[in-house]
């Protein structure tokens, strides 16, 4: 009796083992492969997206921030301009949420320098229930900061996405595609970051945002 009790422990914890490995760790990667790429591209970076399932690392497929890294006591927002070079495009507002989410809008009515006669404008619409020049993503606590002077483990990596809707002046024309907002959140909760915007049969555009302070959301 004894004995066929301890096979059928022993069978169970082995079930256990093999579905917790199957389940939970099906990425075959490493944390760093994962996660840590510092030149990879927004688009490159689907991966980071938690919608809601399982990916690993816990059950609700989220991490907290690490020891080292700012943790999200309470909700932030952002305010803040976005630039090509010293070229204005617009604003963004951007909402830190304690469970790790992200959210955020741009609004942007702006001219180019290498072409005075157009003139872009944001338009919000509602596509298949999303609204245009809004974005929502999530923090990813497993991606590492680095630039020319070495890694930042301090610092808390963002990244959101959504659909991008502009009016352009000359030709009358609607322009639409991916918009990505990504950004770094440091110690002292300052972030800065980068908006991009990816359409088809053009080149991706990138702009800078920030350095931006957080605010609480009453």
């Amino acid at each position: 009796m004894l004995l066929s009790l301890l096979v059928a422990v022993a069978i169970l914890l082995l079930l256990y083992v093999i579905y917790t490995q199957n389940t939970f760790r099906f990425f075959a990667g490493t944390e760093r492969d994962r996660y840590s790429d510092p030149d990879a591209y927004p688009w490159e970076e689907e991966h980071l997206f938690i919608d809601d399932v399982l990916d690993g690392y816990d059950m609700g497929g989220r991490r907290p921030p690490f020891p080292d890294q700012p943790p999200l006591k309470e909700a932030l927002r952002y305010i803040t301009d976005v630039y090509a070079g010293n070229e204005p495009r617009g604003q963004i507002k951007l909402y830190i949420w304690q469970d790790g989410d992200v959210s955020g809008s741009w609004s942007a009515a702006y001219g180019t320098r290498t072409d005075r006669n157009r003139y872009y404008e944001t338009v919000q619409e509602y596509r298949e229930g999303n609204k245009t020049n809004v974005f929502k993503g999530n923090t990813a606590p497993l991606k590492i900061y680095k630039d020319e002077r070495g890694e930042d483990k301090s610092k808390l990596y963002f990244i959101t996405k959504g659909e991008f809707l502009l009016r352009e002046s000359r030709e009358q024309r609607m322009i639409t595609g991916t918009i990505y907002v990504t950004g770094w959140i440091d110690k002292n909760y300052n972030a800065e970051g980068e908006l991009v915007l990816l359409s088809l049969g053009k080149e991706s555009e990138f702009f800078v945002w920030g350095p931006a302070e957080a605010h609480k959301v009453e």
